[in-house]
């Protein structure tokens, strides 16, 4: 399994990377542009999660299909015609993406925002904006999938880093010249456009040879129809779930919360990062090892990575919900801001985490193309995630938006994973459970909340950051001491163990 660790690891590196990014500059956005304008940076990051689902679950589909094909010589001619297909669809629905925010920007900013220090004609110029800039990145997701599927996440991590470096810390001498949100908005369109060109030539390189040019065939998409559907309901539902809360708390409060909410978003997605590098390597993999019937070895590589990923996201987690003023105030820099943002920050990071943790589960559905139980969880979860949102958001603010998150993702971890393993690894869920979630998990909420009682508020100095790098550590160590498989995995690295995990 040496491509494997080294597809999880580059992915590791490559989301490590685009985090940092994000850390570093956030900040730095929101004392440039403002808070007001800095909400409309959020709506982008919202907009362009909504709008991924409009491949038609196209992308995931592709990804299974190409783990199958590349390592059958069988088949790996015929990938460069599902590629070239799919490409109808990827490349011309970014147009009708740009027409729709263009003739409706003036309406969003009239009758939607509740904008105080901006101009009306300032948001509309922005919104359209921020509809180009979707519109030219929105080729690179179905390219990202192909490059995932080909199981080339070192070729994917670079693109991503590189481009990562020119979105965040490139626009800063364009806003050095012009501090506004259109100057903003312009630049990472031009990112866009260029990282989806780019990962459009990779993928082209690297799928498998033939002998004949690549054709539009049109069966392809029909062969799969069915799985790429159950995707895209899939993702509309999800959709509806994670974007609800943004959605309603930019109707009913003031823009400036939005950019509040936005600052806990963007550190609980910290979180995420650490998961989707998992997820994206062991889903192709899956897909394999379903399509050669190799049980026994999707079984241990379901726990073995469902540990690995506990020890990750209940480190991460814990740390980001005990310090979250601490670890807010010791980034942003502004004492009053960390103190608002802290308790929804704190609700999104335990919704998070629990959502991490089903992301290996939810990629063992897929690789057995299964997506009636995601599509049920979700359909369940907006049903009651609309009333809650509504009320809570009227009465609490971002501390009733970031309720979303956790309720909908405890719907899923309560319910979800035991109807999954009456059909899948069936009989192994009590291992899952009580093996390779919950040992890391009590682990780092006992160092944590324990070092979190014996240190006072951490101040804004190298003091502080030495405070929390150190319960990073123990809180780390205490995980993965607890996890079984992890702690042997470690000693055999280390040569303490003559045995070898794969």
């Amino acid at each position: 399994m040496a491509t494997l660790r080294v597809n999880i690891l580059s992915n590791y590196a490559g989301q490590l990377w685009m985090a940092f990014m994000a850390v570093a500059f956030l900040p730095l956005y929101i004392r440039i542009l403002g808070m007001e304008a800095f909400g409309l940076v959020g709506l982008l990051l919202s907009f362009q999660s909504i709008l991924q689902i409009f491949d038609f679950g196209i992308g995931g589909s592709t990804n299974r299909e190409l783990s199958r094909r590349a390592h059958d010589d069988r088949l790996a001619a015929s990938a460069r015609d599902l590629v070239r297909t799919s490409e109808l669809i990827i490349w011309l629905v970014p147009t009708a993406i740009a027409l729709l925010a263009w003739a409706s920007s003036g309406l969003l900013a009239n009758e939607w925002l509740n904008l105080r220090s901006m101009r009306p004609g300032e948001g509309a110029r922005a919104i359209a904006l921020m509809g180009v800039a979707i519109a030219l990145l929105w080729p690179s997701t179905f390219y990202a999938n192909c490059l995932s599927g080909l199981e080339r996440q070192p070729t994917l991590n670079v693109i991503n880093a590189a481009f990562a470096t020119l979105r965040f810390a490139g626009v800063l001498p364009v806003l050095w010249q012009s501090p506004t949100i259109e100057a903003f908005l312009a630049w990472h369109a031009v990112v866009g456009l260029a990282q989806s060109l780019a990962t459009a030539a990779a993928v082209w390189r690297s799928l498998p040879r033939a002998t004949f040019r690549p054709r539009i065939n049109i069966e392809e998409l029909r062969r799969h129809s069915g799985f790429a559907g159950g995707l895209f309901v899939v993702s509309l539902l999800a959709l509806g779930v994670t974007q609800l809360d943004r959605l309603v708390l930019t109707t009913l409060r003031p823009l400036e919360e939005m950019g509040q909410y936005t600052l806990a978003l963007s550190v609980a997605a910290g979180l995420g990062r650490m998961v989707q590098p998992m997820f994206n390597a062991l889903y192709p993999r899956f897909s394999r090892l379903v399509a050669r019937n190799e049980i026994k070895q999707l079984s241990q590589l379901y726990h073995l990575s469902s540990q690995y990923l506990a020890v990750v996201v209940s480190a991460i987690a814990m740390v980001l919900i005990v310090f979250a003023r601490d670890v807010l105030f010791l980034w942003a820099g502004d004492e009053a801001l960390a103190t608002r943002v802290a308790v929804p920050l704190g609700i999104l990071v335990a919704g998070t985490a629990l959502n991490g943790l089903l992301n290996i589960p939810y990629a063992l559905q897929l690789a057995n193309g299964w997506t009636r139980l995601a599509l049920a969880m979700n359909a369940i979860s907006l049903v009651i995630g609309v009333p809650y949102c509504l009320w809570a958001i009227t009465n609490h603010g971002i501390v009733g938006a970031a309720g979303m998150c956790l309720l909908t993702n405890l719907i899923s971890f309560a319910v979800g994973v035991p109807l999954m393993h009456r059909k899948l690894l069936r009989g192994e869920m009590s291992r899952w459970f009580g093996q390779d979630v919950l040992p890391p998990l009590l682990a780092s909420t006992v160092v944590t909340v324990s070092l979190a009682a014996s240190v006072d508020p951490l101040p804004r100095t190298p003091y502080g950051v030495i405070v929390l790098a150190v319960v990073c550590a123990a809180t780390l160590t205490a995980s993965v001491m607890a996890s079984r498989s992890v702690r042997r995995a470690i000693a055999g690295w280390a040569g303490l163990s003559g045995q070898r995990e794969n």
